[in-house]
């Protein structure tokens, strides 16, 4: 089990295949898990490098405040070990946050960059969710919070039942005062002025049913060239709930930019 440690932070990740390195950084309430389509898709061409967040599966849950850039740190330091250079960077959501920071502050580093609920925009739901992280009970209300990022109806198919058991089992050893945390870090943080400066390609992926889609829209209106892309009948985490669309959107994208890495 491969692990990066920074600044006394332990950040699990997993690295899967041969190649150029595609980084994946997950959403919340979710652990690298969520990626699992597309890294079983893209290891077969791809190194593909999924870490957890702060809070998530086998990474620490600290309960003090750190900052947004703590985060990124965590990030560098698996991108460090793994000695990622002229990769692909892809975030979902909270991740998508990140991906934008590193972007802008380590040009560069990533040939191109892929967003999920792609938005550069401060977020709307954060104070939300960190009051219901510290006082709900944490199983019901993580529950709760992963079925609002689907598109209506589809955690109630056989699919959608088997997806969100599986991301959940863990709720057991998670902490929601570590998840409101992690919240915290993202207060404040609004990358929209400084978007325009990315160089590298950009595709922004958002469900039809997204609450980010709008700010998905704004945010690829920001960046010159970018690419943004809509899944019908999907929501937020549209890579679990039609995962073909997604990674068929990627694959021509990546190609378009001759990053497609043959067999």
């Amino acid at each position: 089990m491969p692990y990066s440690e920074r600044n006394g932070v332990r950040t699990y990740y997993d690295a899967v295949g041969e190649g150029t390195p595609f980084v994946m950084l997950h959403a919340n309430p979710c652990d690298h898990w969520m990626w699992s389509y597309q890294i079983a898709s893209f290891s077969k061409r791809f190194r593909v490098i999924a870490p957890d967040m702060r809070g998530y599966g086998r990474t620490d849950k600290p309960l003090e405040r750190y900052s947004f850039d703590a985060l990124i740190e965590d990030v560098l330091g698996v991108i460090e070990q793994e000695g990622v250079k002229n990769g692909i960077l892809a975030g979902a959501s909270m991740g998508s946050k990140m991906a934008f920071r590193l972007a802008v502050e380590r040009p560069g580093l990533f040939q191109a960059h892929i967003h999920v609920g792609g938005n550069a925009f401060r977020g709307t739901s954060y104070d939300g969710r960190i009051v219901g992280y510290e006082t709900e009970e944490l199983g019901p209300y993580r529950a709760g919070h992963l079925k609002e990022l689907f598109a209506p109806g589809f955690s109630d198919t056989d699919r959608g039942r088997y997806l969100c058991g599986t991301i959940l089992q863990d709720t057991g050893r998670m902490s929601g005062a570590a998840i409101a945390t992690l919240f915290h870090s993202f207060d404040d943080v609004d990358l929209a002025p400084q978007v325009a400066s990315i160089a590298e390609p950009v595709l922004i992926v958002n469900g039809a049913h997204d609450n980010s889609l709008e700010g998905g829209r704004r945010t690829a209106a920001l960046i010159p060239g970018a690419r943004h892309e809509i899944i019908k009948d999907a929501g937020h985490l549209c890579i679990l709930e039609d995962p073909a669309t997604f990674d068929g959107l990627v694959t021509r994208f990546l190609m378009d930019n001759g990053l497609w890495s043959e067999i």
